[in-house]
């Protein structure tokens, strides 16, 4: 039976969650200096460290780039899994119907989108910001007219389905309209909707917590399409709240929001991993979220998974530990001197685990 009193956090100290304190301050201050703008820290539903720096405060959303891709496209698939409106292993092209006559683009499911397996090209090139990306792939990022009429239509498939792991924001976008497509005839036609009454508002994000989409709705082909792949907002509180969800498999205070097997199914790889090496420790993807399910961090327990974007946007969750991280902010090294994972794993993943007891 759902509680009767509505879940809030508390601040506890950090001995009382099983941190050593010293060690947990060592590690805030150390974020702090390396341009953090929010950490949060929670251990069995109580908060052992939350911080802002100078101008953010806790009810100031932060953007997190790629962490929507966990936040939005992650939970809004279990969302549209659970209600049987589409299933890991149907063809996109079920529900992108542009695709039917194209080989390639048949052979996509809704996993090899989800996993970034489904070889669409990715909208970045020789590491040039996205202001100065040519053709399609600046036009993506400027959504010119729209992103997703050109990730289905400009972005080439360079390899064969599910053959291969390669990050594309456009095959985030597809996931978009996939899940979108399935909507029809939904109370919920839209991303943004589904969200906010299915898990949003239940979980207790509030108005002005939260944004996603870059703000807009496009409509293509009859869809109202959100990004899904970047273009959030969230307080750190917020996040840490969608990572509470998680850590509980769907389950908020009795209230079944996601289908628990279809959370666990998310946290384990869902395709080829990506290239990793003690230099560049990327972590294996499910559907949707980061997971060390293959160990790629030895120093983490498996069941750590989470989103994570530009700049080092980080949500980090260990049900075996109790524990949801939210770090917020600009890169935390020169990337001539680190890679984005070995960043997160040197500076969040293992000073953390460090002062867990």
């Amino acid at each position: 039976m759902p509680t009767s009193t509505p879940f809030d956090w508390h601040a506890a100290a950090p001995e009382d969650v099983g941190f050593d304190a010293g060690r947990l301050e060592a590690l805030r201050a150390e974020l702090a200096a390396r341009d953090t703008h929010a950490l949060l820290v929670a251990r069995n539903d109580r908060i052992a460290c939350e911080w802002y720096a100078p101008g953010w405060h806790a009810d100031r959303p932060h953007s997190t780039a790629s962490l929507a891709k966990a936040l939005v496209g992650g939970v809004s698939l279990l969302i549209a899994l659970g209600d049987g409106r589409l299933g890991l292993d149907d063809s996109a092209a079920r529900f992108i119907p542009q695709w039917t006559d194209d080989p390639r683009k048949a052979a996509i499911t809704v996993r090899h989108l989800a996993a970034h397996t489904s070889g669409l090209e990715d909208a970045e090139q020789d590491e040039l910001p996205h202001e100065r990306l040519p053709g399609w792939k600046g036009a993506f990022w400027r959504r010119d007219p729209d992103p997703f009429t050109l990730a289905r239509d400009a972005a080439p498939v360079l390899f064969p389905p599910g053959s291969a792991y390669a990050y594309s924001n456009p095959g985030m976008a597809m996931l978009a309209y996939c899940v979108t497509a399935a909507l029809r005839g939904a109370p919920q036609a839209d991303l943004r909707t589904l969200l906010r009454e299915r898990v949003y508002t239940p979980i207790g994000l509030q108005t002005g917590a939260w944004s996603l989409g870059y703000g807009t709705t496009y409509h293509v082909a009859d869809l109202p399409l959100c990004a899904n792949w970047g273009g959030g907002a969230f307080t750190g509180r917020a996040t840490a709240r969608v990572g509470r969800l998680l850590l509980r498999r769907g389950d908020w205070d009795g209230q079944q929001l996601l289908d628990a097997a279809l959370v666990d199914r998310a946290m384990l790889p869902a395709g080829p991993a990506p290239a990793h090496s003690a230099a560049d420790p990327v972590p294996a993807i499910g559907l949707c979220f980061w997971t060390n399910a293959t160990g790629v961090w030895p120093e983490a327990p498996h069941d750590l998974f989470g989103g994570a974007g530009a700049g080092q946007q980080v949500l980090l969750v260990s049900p075996s530990l109790g524990l949801i991280v939210v770090r917020n902010g600009a890169p935390l090294d020169d990337p001539r001197e680190a890679t984005f994972w070995a960043g997160i794993r040197r500076h969040v993943i293992g000073p953390l685990l460090n002062a867990a007891r």
